[in-house]
């Protein structure tokens, strides 16, 4: 009887499960275009670019729309301005760093944007970073054939200490041949020495998954490998983390999709027309190696 009964029992949920057939219909509008501004800003001397674009409805595949006729300012906390302008009126401004960089350490730096009559504004600081001492690597196999990459070759780490002085967070970025791992899902952020606050790596050698985040895949003797380490603010630091857990998601347990926070504000509280993206300032420590299999470490 208790046999039959499970049976019955695992019938109704079933027919529970999959008889929910009825089609909803979502009537799905293009919503108010906003101002994408795309602005990170280095201490390097070279051309800094800020993009400007359009965002558009979700079932337009269009290309996307750049904001042109903008008005766009970089001011410093001594009052120094710095204009990015369009020049190939294709939404993306630029200001030619090579003779005055923008490379005041510790100071504030100020965005204006002047776009369709609205004012926009941001604010972010250039945070210290520390040097890169050195870039090692290791013969490594990896056990299934990636899609891209090696399946045998060397893995990569670079070796730096987190300054002293809790809160500094960075963004490491790295490049193999010239083509920077640049996908959302490969996103390395530290904070301090470690992957989030609290975590006691204050002024300590980063944490190995950090170092080795360097190498998203195995390298071959003689390719180049390029680190980045941008120093970036704690509002900056929250903003990435935020991009890579949307980028992965998917899954049953994922993070909800969700709008990804914005420190672009009108000036305007009362205006209707909103801003996304993110204004940040970096400076940057970088190292360049080519791998030798001469010098590779064996596999511990």
């Amino acid at each position: 009887m208790k046999k039959i009964l499970s049976i019955l029992i695992i019938l109704f949920v079933s027919c529970s499960l999959f008889s929910c057939s009825d089609v909803i219909e979502i009537d799905v509008k293009d919503g108010v275009s906003q101002l994408t501004v795309d602005a990170l800003v280095n201490n390097k001397k070279e051309t800094q670019t800020i993009k400007l674009t359009l965002t558009q409805g979700y079932f337009d595949n269009s290309p996307v729309k750049p904001a042109l006729g903008a008005v766009v300012f970089v001011f410093d906390q001594d009052s120094v301005s710095y204009q990015f302008k369009d020049l190939k009126n294709n939404g993306i401004y630029t200001y030619d760093a090579k003779v005055n960089p923008l490379n005041k350490i510790g100071k504030q730096y100020l965005l204006y944007v002047n776009y369709g009559g609205e004012e926009y504004i941001s604010a972010s600081k250039l945070n210290r970073v520390p040097k890169i001492d050195s870039i090692a690597y290791e013969v490594d196999k990896r056990p299934i054939k990636p899609d891209n990459g090696p399946q045998e070759g060397f893995q990569p780490q670079f070796y730096a200490n987190d300054i002293v002085g809790e809160g500094d967070c960075y963004w490491i970025k790295s490049a193999k041949n010239s083509k920077y791992f640049s996908k959302a899902n490969e996103i390395s952020v530290a904070y301090d020495a470690g992957f989030s606050q609290g975590s006691k790596t204050d002024g300590l050698l980063f944490i190995l998954p950090i170092r080795t985040s360097v190498g998203r895949e195995l390298f071959s003797d003689r390719d180049t490998l390029k680190v980045d380490l941008y120093s970036i603010t704690q509002e900056q630091f929250y903003y990435l983390q935020l991009v890579q857990q949307v980028s992965q998601a998917g899954s049953l347990f994922s993070t909800p999709l969700s709008n990804i926070p914005s420190n672009i504000i009108n000036r305007n509280e009362k205006s209707t027309k909103k801003a996304i993206g993110l204004f940040g300032m970096s400076a940057v420590s970088s190292m360049e190696t080519i791998i030798d299999k001469s010098k590779a470490k064996p596999k511990k």
